[in-house]
């Protein structure tokens, strides 16, 4: 089960780069050339430059972008731009951020450092990992000796104990960290390092289970640093810094926990004709039209959306979108027992009722014919975050269909995870994204200093 363990983190001294916000980045797996560009020019301390330095023609081994980042790590802390506090601690972060209907949410949850334990054992994942960005973050880790952002994970604590014991806490005391970032959410993280509060919320975690909801492969990166530091260790004693990793720990029972659906936009296939496709499609879903013209498109779509999220709370249903034609599809599953009926035991029962798995399973490889292993390249696949990117991506001449879902609900991620399977790549996007720079956690600070 969960073992949590106060840390003395690494945080970015106002004193020295003054405004806190100017520092800050989204995650790495975010932030576009752009962006990145953007965050460079911004200020000369940015934490893009150690969680995703730019690359050059001239990079070679020993000499790129990891070593970079080294190297501004190790000149940050010598120049104390960067500070590694005291006494060990947990940091409190919330965000406050607005919800598309308007209205105002906080999530709450706490920093602080786990023991690596492999899946299965205390911590379970949700979704499938791809190797290229594992490589890419096991290098980063070597070279720095730290790790830089948290794996955001979720657990179970209906009596909200845990939010009790930090916000009694940090009653009356300022944040240590208040920052407003580029999408307008409020981060703000209290440094929480009296014995007694600690020593509870140590004690309130250990029967808990971790499900991870981010960064699924920055723990795989960290599990795989760890064994390659084993080898090494003369003396391994299990207690060594590389043995724990960073952790945003949310719970899922409190409120201000949402997730959002991200959509599948389906392009370049062959011989695809769209008369053919719905028709295979109703022998498992019902079909309900929204057609439109230019001017009644505003007044559909919304119409449309909201019969998606009606149906969804009934029966696995997904939105569908078809180049040049003018017309929404809503399609319903017939029964229940549908997935049952095409699939027989081939697919976990945990799985017969999620969107994603329906989509990927009979839409995309059944009825498609797109094999698992092309859905896992993305050959044919790009994802997109919100409802207008989707729709608008049929605009385009080789996108062909674009699937709007539904959001995966947090009980159903449990379920999965529990059951000890993983989900369809992108079958969550929990928001807001937690902000990279806010704490680090450096393996060897001596090493830091050095670099």
């Amino acid at each position: 089960m969960a073992e949590i363990v106060p840390f003395k983190g690494v945080l970015y001294n106002p004193a020295k780069v003054g405004d806190l916000s100017k520092v800050m980045a989204p995650p790495y797996d975010v932030i576009s050339p752009k962006k990145q560009d953007e965050l460079y020019e911004r200020h000369p301390n940015n934490i893009i430059r150690i969680i995703l330095a730019r690359t050059t023609s001239e990079d070679r081994p020993g000499s790129d972008r990891y070593s970079r980042a080294a190297d501004d790590l190790g000149k940050w802390m010598n120049e104390g731009v960067l500070t590694q506090d005291e006494k060990p601690a947990i940091y409190y972060y919330t965000q406050t951020y607005t919800e598309k209907d308007g209205s105002k949410h906080t999530r709450k949850g706490f920093i602080g450092l786990s023991r690596l334990v492999d899946f299965g054992k205390g911590i379970h994942p949700h979704e499938r990992t791809l190797s290229g960005p594992k490589a890419d973050r096991l290098q980063l880790m070597q070279a720095c000796d730290a790790n830089m952002s948290c794996i955001f994970t979720l657990y179970s604590d209906p009596a909200l104990r845990v939010n009790r014991l930090l916000e009694g806490a940090i009653a009356g005391k300022a944040a240590d960290i208040d920052v407003t970032d580029d999408d307008g959410i409020v981060n703000r993280i209290w440094r929480v390092d009296d014995k007694q509060t600690l020593s509870g919320v140590v004690e309130s975690m250990q029967d808990k289970s971790l499900f991870i909801a981010d960064g699924h492969h920055r723990y795989e990166t960290a599990l795989n640093y760890r064994n390659m530091m084993r080898e090494k260790a003369g003396n391994y004693t299990g207690e060594e810094p590389f043995n724990f990793i960073m952790m945003y720990f949310s719970n899922m029972d409190d409120e201000g926990m949402t997730i959002w659906p991200t959509h599948r936009v389906v392009h370049s296939l062959k011989n695809f004709d769209a008369d053919s496709f719905l028709a295979s499609c109703k022998e498992y879903f019902d079909l309900k039209e929204f057609a439109y013209t230019a001017s009644s498109e505003p007044g559909v779509r919304a119409t449309f959306l909201k019969e998606l999220e009606k149906s969804g709370e009934k029966a696995v249903s997904m939105g569908l979108h078809i180049r040049a034609r003018n017309i929404y599809y809503l399609l319903s599953m017939k029964s229940k027992d549908v997935m049952h009926k095409v699939f027989g035991d081939a697919i976990p029962e945990v799985f017969k009722g999620l969107d994603v798995t329906v989509l990927h399973s009979l839409v995309f490889a059944k009825i498609l014919g797109m094999t698992q292993e092309a859905q896992e390249k993305q050959e044919n696949l790009i994802y997109v975050k919100s409802y207008d990117e989707a729709i608008s991506a049929c605009s385009d001449d080789k996108n062909q269909i674009v699937f709007l879902l539904n959001a995966t609900k947090i009980e159903q991620v449990k379920s999965v995870a529990l059951a000890g399977f993983v989900m369809p790549q992108k079958s969550t996007y929990f928001y807001p994204k937690l902000l990279s720079g806010l704490t680090l956690n450096l393996f060897n600070t001596k090493a830091a200093l050095k670099a």
